[in-house]
Formats: C-alpha cells, sequence, structure tokens
C-alpha cells in the first residue's frame, strides 16, 4: 500500500476531495468552507477533484486576506 504524503501538496497533480482531507488533515467543515469561498473544482464521477495549483493559490490568497485584515484590526 503507497504511503501517503501528509501535507505535501504538488502543483501539476490533481486531488480528489478525501485524498486533500489526508494529505492535509483538514475537516469536512474546512473542506466545505474553502468550496463556500470559491476554490475551483471538478466533479469526476461522484468525487471532487482541485488542481495542486489551485488549492495552493487559494490558501495563499486567503492567508494574505486573512492576514490583511488581521493588520487593520491592530
Amino acid at each position: 500500500m503507497p504511503q501517503i504524503d501528509t501535507g505535501l501538496i504538488r502543483q501539476d497533480e490533481a486531488y480528489s476531495k478525501q485524498m486533500v482531507l489526508q494529505r492535509l488533515g483538514i475537516s469536512q467543515k474546512f473542506w466545505d468552507k474553502l468550496l463556500d469561498e470559491g476554490l475551483p473544482y471538478t466533479n469526476i464521477g461522484h468525487s471532487r477533484w482541485v488542481t495542486g495549483r489551485a488549492l495552493i493559490e487559494h490558501l495563499v490568497r486567503n492567508a494574505e486576506r486573512k492576514r490583511e485584515c488581521n493588520q487593520h484590526q491592530n
């Protein structure tokens, strides 16, 4: 059985929802939040897939937005 690279997302690969949950150790609730925030995905069969590039860019963009909000509050 292949080992899962926990925490590793490559921009040149695509990941199913289950793979993202396992690799990043995130909850279903956080996954739903990513989709609500506009993370682009594709339905393949009965599962949602995201590209590594889209996931990385989304997380970086939202981390920067959150940091800016925190700076304005201080």
